[in-house]
């Protein structure tokens, strides 16, 4: 399809879009669809799941989610995907790509709310705030903030008490016999999860890259945390084959039998932040003095 008959086919699934909400408020709820973990996750907390009609691939929780029709994976959406569903309302992180699926989604004037990518609690708040406000929902997108910040608060305090910061880090796939994991940098969730659960980070490099047998080794983390889930990352027997790599025997985390595996999708930085911050700071807790 060229680019023109492209633009066209768009333009008139908005103009469907536009007009079928005239013609059937009386009967219909409204239409959403969300995009990003996060964007889902908050949906759904603030009592809008009913009116979800379909999701993208990162959007795994509640459970429910996986029975709806998919728009395609965050990074690799297409418009079309998305228009097809007829929204009423589209709700997605800036994590949304490819550039030009997102730039052409907002040339449009497509129903959006957009939110920043979910990276830290201020994102998350910013996101509740947001959403909350379009759902007029706003009085629950607080009662969520003060929940999560009262967990973080108690797990702060539970940090307080540690004469030391544990060190650790984070592996999206962990190392095995054929070579190193995949860790996360200074700038991702996995590191930012480690800080807010009152441990230090020991990678230096920045998103997402394999960190070698070796760098493990020389950095010798108190604490290993590895992600798993159903359908991504790593599973409960390739963490455990890592316990029994010879090469990490000496390591601090492995003599101190510290290698957890953590849900995956504790990175999404949803309203279960702050579930998510006191899993890992109990883990770290054990090995703190």
């Amino acid at each position: 399809m060229s680019h023109f008959h492209q633009w066209i086919f768009l333009k008139s699934l908005l103009l469907v879009i536009t007009l079928a909400p005239v013609v059937l408020l009386a009967d219909a709820k409204p239409r959403i669809v969300t995009v990003g973990g996060a964007a889902t996750e908050i949906v759904f907390a603030l009592g809008g799941g009913d009116d979800v009609v379909a999701v993208d691939l990162s959007s795994t929780y509640p459970a429910k989610v996986r029975d709806l029709p998919q728009v395609g994976y965050i990074r690799n959406i297409t418009p079309e995907g998305i228009l097809s569903m007829r929204p009423d309302l589209i709700v997605a992180t800036e994590t949304l790509g490819p550039p030009a699926a997102k730039k052409m989604l907002k040339q449009m004037g497509a129903p959006m709310v957009w939110i920043p990518e979910p990276k830290s609690l201020a994102a998350l708040e910013n996101g509740l705030r947001t959403i909350g406000k379009k759902l007029g929902k706003s009085a629950k997108a607080e009662e969520i903030i003060l929940e999560v910040r009262a967990k973080l608060a108690e797990s702060a305090d539970t940090a307080k008490q540690w004469s030391n910061k544990p060190t650790a880090v984070f592996f999206l796939a962990p190392p095995s016999s054929s070579g190193g994991g995949r860790a996360g940098g200074k700038d991702t969730r996995g590191a930012e999860l480690i800080e807010l659960a009152g441990g230090e980070s020991v990678v230096d490099f920045s998103n997402f890259q394999v960190m070698s047998i070796e760098s493990l080794i020389k950095t010798d983390p108190d604490v290993i945390f590895v992600g798993v889930s159903d359908g991504h990352g790593a599973t409960p027997e390739s963490v455990e084959a890592m316990r029994q790599l010879p090469g990490l025997a000496g390591i601090k985390a492995v003599k101190n039998n510290a290698i957890y595996a953590v849900p995956l999708d504790d990175l999404s930085f949803g309203p279960r932040l702050g579930d998510a911050v006191q899993r890992w700071n109990a883990h770290l807790a054990e090995v703190a003095k």
